[in-house]
């Protein structure tokens, strides 16, 4: 496979909460690669929280790619009465197709990732 020079594109992933306490929640996400290894983006997951498949939480991203280490932070907008913000760390694979590592919002309440690009 040709490797990739950004992480530009259309995302599709999953998180996992510790110890399986909560569903697994799959997001979609768009990432734009700006220069610099910076990056920004929306995504968009499913509120498992009231059992509606149609409920959608929408959060924006800020990140940077230093090779294939991947941060960001993911910001809630609001929706689905969520408002707090999500650090990510992660490595991306050798064509920056794939991204695996962990979500943290404290240190006592983190878990792990995987998003692969669409397409």
């Amino acid at each position: 496979m040709t490797r990739r020079s950004s992480l530009t594109g259309s995302w599709s992933g999953a998180f996992r909460y510790p110890a399986d306490r909560m569903p697994e929640t799959v997001f979609n996400a768009q990432i734009e690669e700006i220069g610099g290894g910076g990056f920004t983006g929306d995504i968009q997951e499913d509120d498992w929280r009231y059992g509606a498949p149609d409920t959608v939480i929408t959060s924006q991203l800020d990140g940077k790619r230093t090779g294939n280490t991947i941060t960001f932070v993911k910001f809630y907008d609001g929706s689905g009465d969520q408002v707090h913000a999500v650090r990510y760390e992660g490595t991306a694979n050798d064509t920056l197709t794939r991204i695996e590592g962990r979500w943290i919002i404290n240190e006592n309440w983190s878990g792990t990732f995987f998003m692969t690009l669409r397409g």
